[in-house]
């Protein structure tokens, strides 16, 4: 039986990246594995995946009772494949707090406070003394930049910075130089929906009880956002959630604007400033470092 190896629902490219590298080391050590996702990779993943010249990974929409699973770059069962309850997970590898998820039989985990998953992934390649081939390479650089804004993010460790050095060497590309044009072909906004660009990386997260979404989105082009300020309200207002955010992030700038269903003062005292819609929160760039323990004791006050 094949071993199952997949990232979260609404692949960002950490997710996508993960499961190919994490595919790769598998087979390397002998063991049969199947890179997945569950969703089609988005324009920054496809780009990765294009410069690289590698296959996108077979999307799958559940798992079954007996299916053996790895995950990679989460740890929540809300925010993975369908099915997941009743399947075999045999290993996580994960940059994320833990999520409660509970499973009925010993699994290897491999989870560390660092930007991005592959940064774990690198040194068990170093571990497991497994060459990294220049595409495989390629595509952890890819991730660990996209994560940490090249850098820019406060969820950057030094770990990710002498592992994204490394990789470049690999993939013989300039960090800066390839992390902008990665940016950029990522972060286009023509030809999608609101109700897209809402959940292009998307996750819904349990605070008190209370059922809360946070999307974000990353983009040198902020106005193609705010001009349609009205449209993206509608849609947020009529989520099926307590409360959602999204978070319109400028990557140039570091710091993020904000659309919300929440009440005021949850923004405002989560982030000190004075709450509006689109209100702009300089500094804030990161949802595992930032959003979610900002909003999480606001939201739990209620």
């Amino acid at each position: 039986m094949s071993l199952l190896v997949f990232g979260h629902k609404n692949p960002d490219t950490d997710s996508i990246c993960s499961c190919l590298s994490m595919t790769y080391l598998k087979k390397s050590l002998g063991i049969d594995a199947i890179a997945c996702c569950l969703g089609e990779p988005k324009k920054e993943a496809a780009f990765v995946l294009n410069y690289f010249g590698v296959e996108a990974p077979k999307i799958i929409n559940s798992v079954e009772e007996g299916d053996e699973c790895c995950l990679v770059d989460h740890n929540e069962f809300g925010q993975s494949v369908d099915g997941l309850e009743k399947a075999t997970i045999v290993e996580i590898v994960d940059h994320h707090k833990l999520g409660g998820m509970t499973t009925s039989t010993p699994l290897s985990m491999n989870l560390k406070p660092v930007g991005c998953t592959n940064t774990i992934l690198y040194s068990m390649y170093k571990e497991n003394e497994i060459e990294i081939p220049r595409e495989i390479a390629g595509l952890m650089l890819s991730a660990i930049l996209s994560d940490t804004l090249i850098f820019r993010s406060p969820t950057t460790t030094e770990y990710d910075i002498s592992a994204a050095k490394k990789l470049a060497e690999i993939a013989g590309v300039d960090i800066e130089e390839y992390g902008m044009e990665m940016f950029k072909a990522g972060t286009s906004l023509d030809g999608y929906s609101i109700e897209e660009i809402v959940n292009m990386d998307f996750k819904a997260f349990d605070m008190g009880g209370k059922n809360v979404g946070i999307g974000q989105v990353m983009t040198l082009d902020i106005d193609s956002v705010m001009d349609k300020k009205e449209d993206f309200l509608d849609y947020i207002n009529s989520a099926e959630f307590d409360m959602l955010y999204l978070v319109i992030t400028d990557i140039i700038n570091e710091g993020s604007y904000l659309l919300y269903k929440s009440p005021d003062h949850i923004v405002g005292n989560a982030f000190n400033v004075e709450p509006s819609q689109g209100v702009y929160v300089d500094g804030l760039v990161s949802r595992k470092k930032q959003l979610v323990p900002n909003l999480t004791p606001e939201v739990e006050k209620i």
